[in-house]
């Protein structure tokens, strides 16, 4: 008895179906394995044209996804801290982020937050100490023995790090991207959450609005924290099929 063909449009479906993200070379291995012969420019092709029709979202280079509505990060409680860096050093390249901007997606609420400066390794002193004249907690580059001993979040805090080359940032405020790579870290260095609940800010967050996942994972890559994070945060979540 033949075994009917299935047509590539349904082979691609039987592929994404349920999936929220999905990278292409995942979809070209996959559709391969359910029917032989589909070439990856026929794959790359039919995904461009769901793209085009509103039946697939980017996600960024060689990623797709089914959620309509992007992230729209939220900048307002970042407004005074970055006009101030901003006005002091007008021609720095810097960018800021904080824990309140993922406060609608944590599963505890924060009470206190946390924000931070990324600038230029000499500038960073600087920056540090006219903030402090400005009346904020600085915390200088710390590392995990002072903060088990002084760290302390409240909503005058602030953490100054080291710029990342080539980090997604929009002007001087972070992407979303950076801003859950960057968790990703700092949970630990300034116990910030555990595990578990970073994994439940992420899920909340990107399952519900779409990101930009190659950006993320390039962003990572860079930060050397790719592998862990898709061990353990991307590749326990069957939403996000991913190679």
């Amino acid at each position: 008895m033949t075994v009917k063909k299935k047509t590539v449009t349904s082979v691609i479906q039987e592929v994404i179906i349920g999936k929220k993200y999905f990278s292409v070379d995942a979809v070209k291995k996959s559709a391969n394995k359910i029917q032989r012969g589909i070439k990856p420019a026929t794959v790359n092709q039919y995904l461009y044209n769901m793209n085009k029709s509103g039946d697939l979202y980017d996600a960024g280079r060689g990623w797709y996804s089914s959620i309509a509505e992007a992230f729209q990060v939220s900048v307002k409680s970042l407004d005074q801290l970055g006009l101030m860096v901003r006005k002091k050093y007008p021609l720095l390249t810097f960018s800021i982020w904080s824990t309140e901007q993922l406060q609608r997606f944590a599963h505890h609420m924060m009470t206190q937050y946390t924000q931070f400066v990324y600038a230029d390794i000499d500038a960073m002193p600087s920056i540090a100490d006219y903030l402090r004249e400005q009346g904020y907690q600085v915390y200088l580059n710390p590392q995990k023995l002072e903060v088990e001993k002084y760290f302390q979040a409240s909503p005058k805090t602030v953490v100054i790090r080291a710029s990342i080359t080539r980090e997604p940032v929009d002007g001087y405020y972070a992407t979303i991207e950076k801003i859950l790579v960057d968790l990703f870290i700092e949970r630990d260095r300034l116990l910030l959450m555990d595990e578990a609940e970073y994994e439940r800010v992420f899920r909340n967050l990107v399952l519900s609005h779409r990101i930009n996942m190659a950006r993320l994972l390039e962003y990572a890559e860079r930060r050397k924290i790719e592998d862990a994070l898709r061990k353990n945060i991307l590749n326990i979540e069957k939403d996000i099929f991913i190679l």
